[in-house]
């Protein structure tokens, strides 16, 4: 099961695609807090498997993987560049 945080439509909806023991993904999470986003995180081999990952982003190659507002802007770093 997904984690969801936050209620309000009027939110920024966010989904980090992540795994455990991941700094950045920790990151991202805090970050989507602190702006007062809409939650979903999914973690490897719990939410999804290394195939289903691939097939979502063929290129990415690290986590986190993150949705805004449907639209996939990348992982971290770029989460930053965008809130």
């Amino acid at each position: 099961m997904d984690k969801e945080r936050g209620k309000s439509d009027s939110m920024q909806k966010i989904t980090i695609y992540s795994k455990a023991a991941c700094v950045y993904c920790d990151m991202a999470l805090a970050l989507a807090e602190k702006k007062g986003m809409q939650i979903t995180v999914l973690k490897l081999e719990r939410d999804y498997e290394v195939e289903d990952f691939t097939a979502r982003f063929p290129y990415a190659k690290t986590v986190p993987q993150i949705i805004l507002d449907g639209k996939h802007i990348g992982g971290y770093d770029n989460l930053l560049d965008v809130v």
